[in-house]
């Protein structure tokens, strides 16, 4: 018996042995094993890095195209109220004097001050009605001699009774040299000598009416137009002229 005994406990010991054995085993792999660990902190590692984007394509946006005012159109009508250009101006030419006002109609959407100066630099210069010599010229306030008017189409037509002046031309009736908003805006396709030479030219042959000047014709294919010819209807081959004087 005693050696059974002692056979049976030398057995327990052993097992005992081998389990402790297995368990430093299992405890250096779960510890010390750096595959775990690593694995671990590669997936951690994964989580948190910054994932790096593909680079934005860039987007052209075309610019918008520019925006281009469209001309205002020329009123061809109004209430036929006038406005008078305020004050006047200096006496210009020498001999007997004459005087005239200005007015514009509202609607034009012209200032009655711009106009009267336009009228008074073509009466002032030395080309227009004053530079022969024999007649002086001044602006005045309001009781001239005669008035100078810009008026739309259809209140010329009515200011210029009975003269035809079908919406187009300009004339001079009844005291007024009246200009038509539409020749002043724009002159005739076939007028080639500017739109300044063509305001000089109306102003002059309307107020050469007002100073008792009649119609003249086209002396010839290629000569100078006199001012007094009807040169908004056709210019029958002479050259576009817009002052009574000669230089």
């Amino acid at each position: 018996m005693g050696r059974r005994a002692t056979g049976r406990a030398a057995a327990r010991v052993g097992v005992l042995v081998t389990i402790s054995v297995l368990v430093a085993g299992w405890f250096a792999l779960e510890w010390d094993g750096a595959p775990w660990a690593s694995s671990s902190s590669d997936a951690s590692a994964e989580r948190s890095a910054p994932t790096s984007a593909a680079p934005a394509t860039p987007v052209s946006v075309a610019p918008p195209p520019p925006t281009t005012a469209a001309p205002a159109p020329v009123p061809t009508s109004g209430s036929g109220q006038l406005v008078g250009a305020p004050g006047q101006g200096p006496v210009v030419g020498n001999g007997p004097l004459r005087t005239y006002s200005v007015q514009v109609e509202v609607e034009t959407g012209v200032d009655p001050a711009q106009f009267a100066a336009t009228v008074d630099a073509v009466l002032g210069d030395p080309r227009s009605w004053t530079g022969g010599g024999g007649l002086a010229l001044q602006r005045v306030e309001q009781g001239g001699s005669f008035t100078v008017v810009l008026a739309t189409a259809a209140t010329t037509d009515a200011l210029c009774v009975p003269l035809q002046t079908n919406g187009i031309f300009s004339c001079f009736q009844g005291g007024r040299s009246v200009v038509n908003l539409s020749r002043w805006l724009a002159p005739p396709d076939f007028w080639t000598a500017g739109l300044d030479g063509y305001r000089q030219y109306v102003v002059n042959h309307e107020i050469g009416h007002a100073l008792g000047h009649q119609h003249t014709a086209c002396p010839g294919a290629g000569a100078v137009a006199p001012v007094m010819m009807q040169q908004t209807k056709g210019l029958d081959g002479c050259l576009p002229n817009p002052w009574p004087v000669a230089t």
